[in-house]
């Protein structure tokens, strides 16, 4: 296991994959505290509600703020980083030595969550320092212990960014193509994210919507009390979604036939 994931390294870091993810998380917050600057100057007044991140202080939740998008990024990077493999044959490099595909499936999916919390990393610090360089730290809103709910929210946001990486990996050894794992991993995305404002609207349904992260991500406030109360739901929810999709897409992987 300690040899692939040392390989794994290797490959990514001479893998311009790698840097282009890490870019596109590192402008992201420089362009908002400018497009935000932009919008004040001409009269606009920033809302925690609406704009999630309007100080320094609110940048913990620059997860929160670009879920969509880290989503989206991850998923096309891990589309190509695992479906490469079997298209290209390297896989069998691998395999032929007589490492166990659990520990491959397993290798792959520690890189991928490691290049994602070390993007959301970044993302979140360039968030707070810009945010708090242009409109200052100030303060949550209605948060009398900030440390706690820094770390609160940061931890419950990485763990649902993570269940979504988790459920990419699966989709890619499913797949085992880089456009069409890519695809899937799309239509998932926006399908569940914006499914579940419909479903939100239903009797029978509405609960249901609360197993995909998504709906934690893109309708929930993480800095309103009643939201906050519900960080222990959605950290069940993400581990769950973790294990499930971790044990499924290692089953099917064993069942492979690697040509």
């Amino acid at each position: 296991m300690l040899n692939l994931l040392t390989a794994e390294r290797i490959k990514l870091f001479r893998s311009k994959k790698l840097w282009i993810v890490l870019s596109i998380l590192s402008l992201l917050p420089i362009y908002q505290v400018a497009n935000s600057r932009l919008a004040v100057h001409y009269g606009t007044k920033l809302s925690q509600a609406i704009d999630t991140v309007i100080n320094g202080a609110t940048g913990i939740l620059m997860m929160e703020k670009n879920a969509l998008t880290v989503l989206l990024v991850m998923s096309a990077f891990i589309s190509f980083f695992i479906g490469e493999e079997f298209q290209h044959g390297t896989i069998r490099n691998a395999l032929s030595l007589g490492r166990s595909r659990t520990h491959y499936y397993l290798s792959k999916l520690a890189t991928a969550s490691l290049l994602t919390l070390v993007g959301v990393t970044l993302l979140t610090a360039l968030g707070m320092i810009g945010y708090s360089v242009v409109f200052g730290f100030g303060e949550a809103a209605g948060i009398r212990n900030y440390v706690s709910f820094a770390v609160q929210s940061f931890c419950t946001l990485t763990l649902l960014i993570l269940a979504n990486v988790s459920i990419y990996v699966m989709i890619s050894f499913l797949t085992k193509s880089s456009s069409i794992s890519l695809i899937w991993s799309f239509l998932y995305t926006i399908g569940t994210g914006f499914g579940a404002g419909i479903f939100q609207h239903t009797e029978h349904f509405k609960m249901v919507t609360f197993w995909f992260t998504e709906t934690f991500l893109f309708y929930f406030n993480f800095a309103a009390p009643a939201d906050i109360a519900r960080f222990p739901e959605m950290v069940w929810v993400s581990l769950i979604t973790i294990v499930l999709t971790t044990a499924v897409g290692i089953f099917f992987f064993k069942k492979t036939d690697i040509k």
